[in-house]
């Protein structure tokens, strides 16, 4: 009688991987408890959030410098709150029961998952045809990208703004359309990061009929409001409340905030809301412009020309990247575009080493958009070759 007996080389490899995850667990607990990686922007999202598990405002300044001082034992004495909107704290809400550090340690864990798992998603869109080392190379790009390893070292919350709208993607390629439109739940805990792309999505959704998107947004934005009302009934009034001090004009890492930062204008802060026509605009023309390139062009013109965002936001540039990746995979000349991009990426690199103001990281996208271009424009002249 036979019996099917796995290889050791599969055993060996099998015990190898379990250790090194063991390894890697270990390590980033011993990081997450011992330094303040992970911990600069989230210890005001986890108090704000365990704020709200209590029952209490999560948008009053005074409460979290409290919770800061008992909880999380911070100094930190500047006058800081989660500016976010309230459906941020329902997908932090499991964290809120554990210790700081603790919830620390799993939001790493979880912010490299998402991080992880959104490459893969989006091998899957732009780089189908790519081979599988092709596809991992992103993927490590994905974790070495400069504005992800800064926002994993804020602890920042960006990563599911960056999820949610790749899963959306990724679902309405597979005519999941109602799961594609809960997923935009996501990116309302930072709108103003996406608001082209997400216009663009409905529209898209709208024009083919597939209302379910729609109601799937819709649902989920319901279930989200429930659930915080569970906690608090007067959150609403909260938010207005204690919102309306904010100061608007933060000098970030945005065509506006970099003029407003050199005194030459304020109203460029607003330049976005003249390319909200755009979305419309290209979901008129799909045989020319796809979903998936069109999402890729409105996030790359969004992240530099939004009302404000920080340099880590600018981890929402990998899916512009990634149609850059799927365009040099059919390129014959991609050797001055991929110069040009390890150039820029260790550019970036010695940026982040120097104490430098934030507003001067406005040139990444910028520099992008003309890797993008010319990423485009070589494979387009390709494609004329062989018509």
């Amino acid at each position: 009688m036979r019996t099917t007996r796995t290889p050791a080389t599969t055993w060996l490899f099998s015990s190898l991987a379990i250790l090194l995850f063991v390894f890697v667990v270990f390590s980033l607990w011993d990081i997450a408890s011992t330094t303040d990686f992970g911990e600069s922007d989230f210890r005001i999202y986890w108090s704000a959030t365990y704020l709200l598990h209590e029952g209490q405002n999560p948008y009053s300044i005074e409460l979290i410098k409290s919770v800061l001082q008992t909880q999380v034992h911070s100094t930190l004495d500047t006058n800081i709150m989660a500016w976010n909107p309230p459906f941020l704290f329902v997908f932090l809400l499991p964290l809120a029961g554990m210790s700081f550090t603790t919830a620390k340690f799993a939001w790493l864990i979880t912010s490299i998952l998402i991080i992880i798992t959104a490459g893969l998603m989006l091998t899957t869109i732009y780089m189908q045809s790519a081979s599988p080392k092709v596809k991992l190379a992103f993927v490590v790009f994905v974790i070495g990208f400069p504005a992800v390893i800064t926002g994993l070292y804020m602890g920042q919350v960006t990563f599911l703004v960056f999820w949610g709208l790749v899963a959306c993607m990724t679902l309405i390629r597979k005519e999941q359309w109602f799961w594609a439109g809960a997923a935009l739940i996501l990116t309302t805990i930072k709108p103003h990061l996406v608001i082209l792309s997400v216009i663009y999505l409905l529209v898209y959704m709208a024009r083919r009929r597939k209302y379910q998107g729609w109601a799937g947004l819709a649902s989920a934005s319901f279930v989200c409001f429930a659930i915080l009302l569970m906690f608090r009934s007067d959150l609403l009034h909260n938010l207005l409340g204690e919102t309306s001090v904010a100061n608007g004009r933060w000098a970030t890492s945005t065509i506006g905030g970099f003029l407003s930062y050199l005194g030459l204008s304020e109203t460029a802060r607003y330049l976005i809301l003249i390319l909200l026509p755009l979305p419309f605009l290209l979901e008129k023309h799909p045989e020319k412009i796809n979903m998936e390139l069109s999402v890729a062009l409105l996030t790359l013109i969004t992240i530099p020309t939004t009302f404000f965002g920080w340099s880590y936001d600018q981890t929402m540039l990998l899916i512009p990247i990634a149609q850059v990746f799927s365009w040099l995979i059919q390129s014959k000349y991609k050797l001055p575009i991929i110069t040009g991009i390890i150039c820029v990426m260790a550019l970036n690199y010695f940026q982040r080493v120097l104490p430098i103001n934030e507003v001067y990281y406005v040139w990444i996208p910028i520099i992008w958009w003309f890797i993008f271009g010319a990423a485009w424009r070589n494979t387009s002249v390709l494609d004329n070759n062989h018509a």
